[in-house]
């Protein structure tokens, strides 16, 4: 897949939750903000990096790997996200 735009933060929201229901191969309506990645949906640390990297690869941003045990949820994956972009708007 190629890298996206994205506009806007409802645009991150959406990109990063697709990557995350896709990757941890989630049913419709499963993924939630507060869901802990591994605790509550039976995810392991590959798998993660795997998100991780898609999001890096389709969005363009950059995650620092120290900040990866951070990230455990949509919401802070979500936020973690629009940080880095407005960080490092050029990835």
């Amino acid at each position: 897949m190629t890298q996206q735009t994205v506009a806007s933060v409802s645009d991150y929201y959406a990109a990063v939750s697709a990557i995350v229901n896709e990757e941890l191969e989630l049913e419709e309506g499963e993924l939630t903000d507060g869901g802990h990645f591994i605790d509550d949906y039976d995810s392991d640390s590959l798998s993660l990096i795997t998100v991780v990297a898609r999001i890096e690869k389709e969005l363009g941003v950059v995650i620092p790997k120290t900040d990866l045990t951070e990230l455990v949820n949509l919401r802070l994956l979500v936020d973690g996200v629009e940080r880095y972009a407005k960080e490092n708007p050029n990835g």
